[in-house]
């Protein structure tokens, strides 16, 4: 069997292969500039959660984490999608009320916490119906915040029109170095507006939320702020089990990084200045992360051996329910080389 076209991971079940996966990947150096890529590196994609920590930068530029006090884990929620754990919980819920608000002001929903997902374990208390345990609810606390601090009705913060969501799409639209017209809006998950971009766009504005100073900007400090937060609360970004907490956690103060869904990663190095975003175009997330690995062995940030936090990522080995082994996920990637 072989794939219609090159791909960038296969599923394999014993010496076959059954599934395929292509990808782009867009790469960025210190100056903005795409360097390396796979496949189109100008491909416009919704940026899903993996915009996020972009999306909280309004509680730094309006001063609203000021005025209301929140700590480096709190803002480190607003950029998370989170496990849902009782430690996001409780730090969501301090969020809310520093913010002002109820439980009943969130329009990010309600699901089965991610955590509990990954664990296999099922609600049994009602955690499916409790909006704290939304991986978003630190987000939505947030603009919350923002929109105490401006004065906007709690009802219509998430109001594409309202000063609130003005403000984060020209926070994200600043941060990835495009006009904010040009971002193409939809309605996310959890409610809120959610934009589409280039992947290089993506890759530039991870790039300069690793490596912007704070002394800087009000753009750059709200950058470093926020990037101080995700790496000293890896854990509040999403949980132990995750991919973001394990990439941070390898590369230490050197990464910050933020998935989304349907299969796309943003990161960013500050040693050396890179921004990367790679998308799965199938959406497949399964394959998200052993891509994301082969990018950055390709890219020369990991040798040798694999960084223990990602040792189960590189090639995850594939089980029934019996438990035997039967596949595994190989990704393979070759970046091309951008000049000019």
């Amino acid at each position: 069997m072989k794939p219609a076209s090159a791909a960038a991971a296969v599923v394999t079940r014993g010496g076959g292969i059954e599934a395929w996966h292509e990808a782009a990947v867009a790469v960025v150096d210190g100056s903005g500039r795409v360097i390396r890529a796979l496949g189109d590196p100008e491909l416009a994609t919704f940026t899903r959660s993996a915009i996020k920590p972009l999306q909280a930068l309004p509680l730094c530029l309006t001063g609203a984490a000021d005025a209301i006090g929140l700590d480096a884990e709190e803002l480190a929620l607003a950029a998370a999608s989170h496990d849902g754990s009782d430690v996001h919980r409780a730090v969501a819920e301090r969020m809310l009320g520093k913010a002002g608000g109820r439980v009943a002001d969130l329009q990010c929903g309600a699901h089965w916490p991610i955590g509990m997902r990954t664990a296999g374990q099922h609600p049994c208390a009602g955690e499916d119906r409790d909006p704290l345990r939304h991986n978003c609810s630190g987000k939505h606390a947030g603009f919350l915040a923002v929109a105490r601090t401006l004065g906007v009705a709690f009802d219509r913060y998430l109001d594409p029109d309202s000063a609130v969501q003005r403000a984060v799409r020209r926070a994200v639209a600043d941060a990835c170095e495009i006009d904010d017209a040009s971002l193409q809006s939809a309605t996310d998950g959890c409610s809120a507006p959610n934009f589409a971009m280039p992947l290089s766009a993506l890759a530039r504005g991870f790039k300069n939320l690793a490596t912007r100073g704070p002394a800087g900007a009000p753009l750059d400090a709200a950058l470093a702020r926020v990037r101080g937060a995700m790496q000293a609360h890896p854990l509040m970004v999403s949980g132990a089990q995750r991919f973001d907490a394990q990439l941070m956690r390898a590369f230490g103060g050197r990464v910050v990084c933020k998935g989304g869904a349907e299969g796309l990663e943003a990161i960013g190095f500050s040693d050396p200045p890179l921004g990367i975003a790679v998308k799965v175009l199938d959406g497949g997330e399964r394959a998200g992360p052993p891509i994301c690995v082969a990018v950055l062995r390709a890219l020369g940030l990991i040798a040798g051996e694999t960084p223990e936090p990602l040792a189960g990522r590189e090639r995850p080995v594939l089980t029934n329910h019996q438990g035997l082994e039967t596949g595994a996920i190989v990704a393979s990637v070759k970046l091309e080389t951008l000049s000019g």
